[in-house]
C-alpha cells in the first residue's frame, strides 16, 4: 500500500494517509473522507523534503 504524504500546518508535523484502506475501528480512507496519521519527517521517500508537500487540515 503507498501512503500519501502531507504537512498538517495547524500541527506543523508530516502527516499520511493510505488511500483505500480499511482500519479495524471502522474507517475507511477516501478522497471524500482522509485518514490522515502522524508520521516522521524521516518517513518521507528519499529526495522528498517538507517543502515539497501539500498542505491540509487535520482535524483531531
Amino acid at each position: 500500500m503507498d501512503r500519501v504524504f502531507a504537512w498538517d500546518h495547524q500541527h506543523s508535523q508530516v502527516v499520511y494517509r493510505i488511500p483505500g484502506h480499511h482500519y479495524a475501528d471502522g474507517r475507511d480512507d477516501s478522497d471524500l473522507s482522509p485518514v490522515w496519521l502522524p508520521a516522521d519527517e524521516s518517513d518521507l521517500p528519499e529526495g522528498i523534503t517538507v517543502d515539497d508537500l501539500r498542505k491540509v487540515d487535520v482535524k483531531d
